[in-house]
């Protein structure tokens, strides 16, 4: 009878400590997606910082690459966050949008040899997506603490 109470209490406490470990991981895993999600975050804002330089001094070629690498941070932040929330992700969609239509307005102005380009009006735009994503990164930081 004692056998049987102690291969219990073993098993028992076999099944916490798996319990234990796999709760570990979870929190882990989860603290790494909220590091590369800020580290996507923080990218983009470092490339939204650079577009601003690179449209004041009409390097327009370059900022049109530099769009299109910021719109794929922004997508995988999007895509691979599984922790944001949906304001998180409309904030996100809303900035996809933004400078997708900035990559078009710009390369149909580069094509017309830059007729056209309101560089404060791109700059403008470019500085609100900056205060909406530095919003959700301050967001992610406060739910990841």
């Amino acid at each position: 009878m004692a056998g049987l109470a102690i291969a219990i209490w073993a098993s028992l406490s076999a099944k916490n400590a798996a319990e234990q470990a796999r709760d570990a991981a979870r929190q882990v895993k989860d603290r790494i997606a909220t590091l590369d999600t800020l580290a996507d975050v923080s990218a983009a804002l470092a490339i939204m910082e650079e577009i601003k330089r690179l449209q004041r001094a009409g390097a327009w070629p370059t900022a049109l690459d530099r769009y299109s690498a910021l719109r794929r941070h922004l997508n995988r932040v999007a895509e691979m966050s599984p922790g944001l929330t949906d304001a998180q992700r409309k904030e996100l969609a809303g900035s996809i949008y933004e400078f997708r239509r900035i990559e078009k307005k710009v390369d149909r102005g580069v094509a017309s040899g830059v007729k056209g380009l309101n560089l404060a009006n791109l700059n403008d735009v470019v500085s609100r997506e900056i205060d909406r994503m530095e919003r959700v990164m301050i967001a992610i930081k406060q739910a990841g603490s």
